[in-house]
């Protein structure tokens, strides 16, 4: 049976002694990250006895590597290939479908904290703490934070403002529910001119992202529905990156594809512009549209999605789309 649980009746289950395993989506970005990172310290303090672990699939992005290293926060993560122990409970964390949990996606009970509004782990989920109407996943590990009074270092409240920060694109995707917690965060010790300069500092891009970043330019393709511009290109790292790039650059949609093993993985892109104008959270329909009628999975939020298929080609992809 599954249950939706309030911030108290959540707290509560926590307090119960396991061994928990917290699980981000793919390439961890600040929001996923900040949120199993906070998420870590609330259960540590909740119950001594338990022992807990912050697993990132693919590890974790540039964005968020900097945030660390500039904070110095302890870097106890584990990626799927490192980790070597046994977990009582499996929490998944900011992430909207199986395909973006790794090798941990053949899990079958497990307890979900996201905000996502296309969301392909909810209905499946045994307890979720999930609330579409938040802008960040961080928002809601801060209101977790903040019930049993906040007492924590500065340095991870400055990284939940970062999560909060990023997913709501700077405060452009806010409510007021947002500011509110931003505001506690902040009277609470966090620093928000630290965070957000962490957030936009023009920082040297890694060799291979700037490969990347070329390669999907080399191979894109330019396509014209209505009035909008959809770009399509295939890449094998730095999907998001890339497509930021092409976003910036005057595309309405971004699509990259990267091929795996056993099947493609592809990220989407949307304008704020687009989403505004149609009013609909178009990233995660687009990704979820994609994936269910290639048999896949997907899901994401209003300008990002991100999706999985197996058994089909590049080509006849790009035949589909």
């Amino acid at each position: 049976m599954i249950q939706d649980l309030n911030i108290n009746e959540f707290l509560n289950f926590l307090k119960n002694p396991r061994k928990y395993c917290l699980i981000t989506h793919r390439n961890a970005d600040i929001d996923a990250l900040a949120s199993a990172l906070v998420l870590r310290e609330i259960i540590v303090r909740l119950n001594k006895l338990n022992e807990v672990y912050v697993i990132t699939p693919e590890g974790i992005d540039s964005i968020s590597k900097n945030f660390i290293v500039n904070l110095g926060i302890p870097y106890n993560i584990y990626d799927d290939s490192s980790f070597e122990g046994s977990c009582d409970t499996f929490i998944v964390i900011d992430s909207a479908s199986r395909e973006q949990l790794g090798c941990y996606s053949h899990i079958s009970d497990y307890v979900l904290i996201d905000h996502h509004v296309v969301n392909n782990l909810v209905d499946n989920a045994l307890i979720r703490l999930y609330d579409p109407s938040r802008k960040a996943t961080s928002e809601i590990v801060s209101l977790l934070l903040l019930t049993i009074g906040g007492d924590l270092g500065s340095e991870y409240l400055t990284l939940l403002i970062g999560g909060i920060l990023y997913d709501s694109r700077l405060l452009q995707l806010a409510d007021g529910t947002t500011f509110k917690i931003l505001s506690d965060l902040i009277m609470l010790g966090g620093n928000y001119d630290r965070a957000r300069s962490l957030l936009i500092r023009k920082s040297q891009i890694d060799y291979s992202e700037r490969v990347a970043r070329l390669k999907g330019m080399s191979r894109l393709g330019i396509y014209k529905s209505g009035k909008y511009l959809i770009a399509i290109t295939c890449v094998g790292a730095y999907e998001g990156n890339v497509l930021k790039v092409l976003i910036d650059n005057g595309a309405d949609v971004g699509i990259a594809v990267a091929c795996r093993d056993d099947g493609l993985r592809i990220t989407v892109r949307v304008s704020e512009d687009v989403v505004k104008e149609l009013g609909k959270p178009l990233g995660g329909l687009l990704a979820s549209y994609i994936a269910n009628n290639l048999s896949g999975s997907g899901g994401g939020h209003s300008l990002a999605g991100g999706s999985y298929v197996r058994g089909v080609t590049p080509k006849e992809l790009f035949q589909y789309l």
